[in-house]
Order: structure tokens, then sequence, then C-alpha cells
């Protein structure tokens, strides 16, 4: 039958379909991109910027100031590598598909004193991740940015920040893009340290999205980020992390409201590196149902880093 020949209704819907089976992917990517990123980090530790001493949410890092400032190490190089089991790859509404993947990280991160309380931040950092049987979701991920932390010392070490980022997603072959942004990133953290055994912290981040194609996969983000962390023993440490964020986009009526929770061990070798494993749950709400999903995700991974 001729397409001309079709009531004009089915046609809408066909297009309709046909669009949406053509976003599917990319908006994924997007989504596993920040999911994964976020357990990279809980698993390993943060991998941004960071200012040395007291917990502190995956985005910012370490705020609390506890060394001299002649000891105190500006630049750091990290790596790290993880290997994870999930129970939804594509993170799909219906149909889900499990499998093994490896999380691959390493960059470089410049966190230098400017005067007083105020830092500046610089981090450059590649990401690469490869599934086992779907390989067709292999991705990588790359983030640029630079901003400021200031730390009130007159609220117990509150930390406020805003910095500039660019993420570019690529296949897993490099040579074509799939997703850019340019963001703005504000929030502060405030930590409350209990004992030398155990400390908790409060976090709060606003994304705020400045350009980027393809615009049907843009968003905002607002979050809400806590974590409690407790030393069982000199060398290990469990670690607690839950995060809730809004996610409006752009271009869309769309709106997801995320949540990730997330059971950390890590066992601290040396200050240079750690054997960390993890078990974490993500559940997201979607206005369009198709993009509704819940994902549990178990991994393990070796980290490195060395400061300077």
């Amino acid at each position: 039958m001729r397409i001309s020949a079709l009531p004009r209704a089915v046609i809408v819907l066909l297009l309709l379909a046909h669009q949406t089976m053509a976003q599917t992917p990319v908006n994924t990517d997007v989504e596993r991109s920040d999911m994964m990123t976020t357990l990279a980090n809980q698993l390993t530790g943060p991998s941004t910027g960071t200012i040395p001493g007291s917990p502190a949410d995956p985005d910012l890092g370490d705020q609390r100031i506890l060394v001299p400032d002649d000891r105190y190490k500006a630049f750091t190089l990290f790596s790290n590598i993880s290997e994870f089991y999930t129970t939804n790859a594509a993170l799909s509404n219906g149909g889900e598909q499990s499998d093994w993947f490896t999380a691959m990280q390493f960059g470089a991160a410049w966190v230098p004193r400017i005067t007083g309380n105020l830092f500046g931040e610089a981090t450059a950092m590649q990401q690469l991740f490869r599934y086992a049987n779907l390989s067709g979701l292999s991705f990588n991920s790359l983030d640029l940015g630079a901003g400021l932390i200031y730390v009130v010392r007159e609220l117990d070490d509150l930390s406020i920040f805003a910095r500039y980022n660019y993420n570019l997603l690529t296949n897993a072959a490099s040579d074509s893009s799939t997703f850019y942004q340019q963001t703005i990133r504000l929030g502060l953290n405030k930590p409350f340290v209990f004992s030398r055994a155990h400390s908790a912290n409060i976090g709060l981040v606003a994304d705020i999205n400045l350009d980027g194609w393809p615009g049907y996969a843009l968003r905002n983000r607002f979050a809400l980020l806590t974590g409690y962390t407790v030393n069982l023993t000199r060398l290990l440490q469990a670690n607690l992390f839950y995060q809730i964020g809004y996610f409006p986009f752009v271009e869309s009526s769309r709106q997801d409201l995320n949540q990730l929770v997330s059971l950390g061990f890590a066992l601290n070798l040396s200050p240079r590196f750690s054997i960390n494993t993890s078990v974490s749950g993500g559940f997201n709400s979607s206005t369009e149902s198709f993009y509704s999903y819940s994902v549990l995700n178990t991994g393990v991974g070796v980290s490195a880093n060395y400061k300077f």
C-alpha cells in the first residue's frame, strides 16, 4: 500500500514512533554517562579537583583543609578501572537486558589556592565504557571543566563552588560524536565531622545547560546529594550515598525525577591505591513513561592517584 493511502493519523503515529526510536539511544547514552560517572566516583573516590581532608559529594570532592599550607599538593593524576554487573544495561522500561561492563577513568586535576579560602579548579577526565555482550552500547565520555571553590570557615567549612564544564560523548571507536553539551554548575557542600571514625556531608547542585547537540537530549539538573562515611578499621572504609535529582528538559516538556542510592566499601592499601566494591540502585520516573526505569548495579574496582 502506498504511504499516501494511509490515514493521516497513522502516518503521524509512524513518524512519532520513528522519532522516539531515533532519540532513545542518545537520551540513554546521556543518562548512562551521568549514572556511571557518579557510580565510578562513589566506587573509587571523586576524580575532579579536590581539597583534601573531609568527606564530600562526587562532584566537588573533599573540602576540609587539615594540612599545613606547605604540605598542600594542588595537582593530582588519577586513574581507575572498575567492573560492573548491571540488570538493565540500556536503562529501558521493559525488556531489560543484563550485562557486564568495564568502566575506565583517567585524568588530571589542578586545585591551586588563589588566596585565603578561595581555590581554583581545573579538571580533564576521559572515561571509557565497554559492555561485554551488548557491545553496541559501548561509548566514551570526555569532560573538561574549570571553576572556583570558596570555603566558608565561619560556617564549619561550608563550600560554595561554580564551574564551567564541557562534555562530549562518542562511540567506542571515537570516530563519531553522539552528544555534547556545555553547562554551568553551581552548588554548595556542607561536611559534618562527628569524629575521626565517621562523618557525613550534604550538597546541593544545579547544572544549567548553555548549549549542546542534539537539542532533544539537553536537560538541566537540580540535585540533593548526601553521604555518610565510617572507618571500620584502619584500612577498611564504608560509604553510603544517596542522590535525588530533578531534570527538566530544555526543548520539550519532559521532566524526570531520578534517584540513586549506593553502598560501598573501600580497602585503602595506601594513600595512592585502593580496592573498592559497591552495590547501587537507580530509579527514574519520567513524565514520558517510555523513559521510566529501574536498575541494580554491582561493581568492584582498583584506583590509583598521585598528588604533587
